[in-house]
């Protein structure tokens, strides 16, 4: 029994044995195990899609450094990569890092990696994981190649077998935007037994070249106006960073709303000035301003510009009139007594314009201008000059007498309207004997004779009528007489200005 027992130890302690040594070989969920527990890559801090100026060899100086996606200006981050998963089993880690293109499939670009740990267009890092999963890349730089070495450039990649998605190596290039990159992280895991891992190939977001007007960043630097009305077709001046006249357009926009503004190709100056009419707002009854954004877009990309503000302003803000009344200060205060005099309300009175003297052709003339002008209201009759002496420097003048009666009768009537004080020639007076016509008529004496003409004195004397004082139309001939003579304006030697019946003055 003992045997048998014994015999059975042995048999199992065999089977345990050469279970033991074929342990490795009847473990078929190893690979997926080890697929499962196998490490992965990320990026953690993406590159600055732009900002990013790439340079020429030719050019002499660093190509700069990418920096990270949330770099500003006073905390500056770099691209980062982290290694996660279970690293327990892992000797060491080798990163390559080379360009590619934009688009899917990802091929080779011609472009090249320069700065720390680059050598021919790539760049290649060893990671310790057991010390740090993460590493930095500083001072890594873009530099493009010439058109004439591109195909150059791409052999020099077929050569390192840099083609991390197996494209083919295709030599087209009349479809690569030379523009914009990606960066591409191939790692390469060793093991401690000597096992070499290749994990799958990761890019990055896109990096655009700084200086290439159709990828590079837009951006507004200032707008000439920022305030118009809601109507739209202000003209506005914008300045901004450079932008093909082709591939632009300005957006107003508010919420969900967005318009167009209105400008032609020819309204781009030199790529950096922009010449453009501002459209209307969806709402046209605003009572208040409203702002909008403003904002630069590429066609090409729909990439758009960080915004900057407008204002539409109402095209009638006080439609009712309320603020104005409100703002109007009003002249009288009930509150107080009104100490408020008719002239203070109706104004100043007007200040009467002086009048040109006489013309009459002879010297005296001027007499009797100044005269008319000495007995203007605000003017003191000074120096008046009587008929006599008048008649005297006519005669003077004229000593032929060629001055007929009627002409002597009505210098006799203008003087006596300037001032009848001043004229010291004899007038009948209503103490004296009545004056009869030649059929024995009454004369009134106060009557003015020179007011009236030849053919009206001779009808009155001997017609047999009453003197009776002439009507507005008897008087019309002996005013154009006057106003013939050059004896100057009726109102302004003291007659009164009299409407005729069809409303003009006389």
């Amino acid at each position: 029994m003992r045997g048998s027992r014994g015999a059975a130890q042995r048999s199992a302690c065999g089977r345990g044995g050469s279970a033991a040594v074929r342990q490795p070989a009847r473990s078929d969920t190893d690979p997926l195990e080890r697929l499962l527990d196998k490490p992965q890559l990320v990026v953690t801090e993406q590159p600055k899609e732009r900002g990013m100026r790439f340079r020429y060899e030719c050019e002499g100086r660093s190509a700069g450094s990418i920096l990270g996606a949330s770099s500003s200006e006073t905390n500056k981050t770099l691209p980062t990569i982290e290694l996660q998963g279970p690293i327990k089993e892992l000797k060491s880690v080798t990163v390559t890092v080379s360009l590619v293109t934009k688009d899917v499939p990802y091929r080779p670009h011609p472009h090249c990696l320069v700065g720390k740990d680059c050598s021919d267009g790539i760049c290649v890092i060893h990671l310790n994981p057991h010390n740090s999963r993460k590493h930095s890349f500083s001072n890594l730089g873009i530099q493009c190649v010439r058109r004439k070495e591109l195909d150059l450039s791409l052999k020099k990649r077929r050569d390192q077998n840099i083609d991390p998605f197996n494209t083919g190596q295709s030599k087209s290039i009349e479809d690569m935007d030379m523009n914009v990159v990606r960066l591409c992280f191939q790692c390469e895991l060793e093991r401690n037994d000597g096992e070499r891992i290749h994990l799958s190939p990761i890019v990055s977001n896109p990096v655009f070249d700084k200086k290439a007007t159709t990828t590079s960043e837009l951006k507004i630097t200032r707008l000439n106006i920022v305030k118009g009305p809601c109507t739209g077709k202000t003209e506005i001046y914008m300045l901004c960073d450079k932008v093909q006249k082709d591939d632009i357009e300005i957006i107003f926009g508010r919420g969900s709303w967005e318009a167009k503004a209105e400008f032609a190709q020819t309204d781009v100056h030199r790529q950096i000035a922009i010449v453009f009419k501002s459209p209307p707002y969806q709402d046209q009854d605003i009572y208040e301003e409203v702002e909008v954004n403003v904002y630069l877009r590429r066609l090409s990309d729909r990439m758009d510009s960080e915004p900057v503000k407008f204002t539409y302003t109402p095209s009638n803000p006080d439609p009712y009139g309320v603020n104005r009344k409100r703002k109007i200060k009003p002249d009288l205060k009930f509150t107080e007594g009104c100490n408020m005099t008719a002239e203070s309300v109706m104004g100043e009175p007007p200040i009467p314009h002086a009048l040109e003297p006489f013309s009459y052709p002879l010297e005296a003339s001027v007499a009797m201008g100044n005269a008319c002008q000495d007995d203007l209201p605000g003017h003191p009759a000074q120096g008046l000059v009587d008929f006599q002496t008048v008649l005297d420097e006519v005669k003077q003048e004229d000593p032929s007498g060629s001055l007929d009666t009627d002409t002597m009768n009505l210098l006799a009537s203008v003087f006596q309207m300037i001032d009848p004080a001043s004229f010291n020639m004899a007038l009948p007076n209503q103490d004296e004997p009545a004056n009869f016509g030649m059929d024995g008529s009454f004369l009134d004496p106060s009557m003015n004779m020179s007011l009236y003409t030849d053919m009206q004195f001779n009808q009155m004397v001997s017609g047999g009528q009453h003197a009776v004082a002439p009507s507005i139309m008897d008087l019309q001939p002996s005013l154009s007489l006057m106003s013939d003579q050059g004896l100057g304006d009726v109102e302004a030697c003291g007659m009164p200005q009299v409407k005729t019946e069809k409303g003009g003055d006389i």
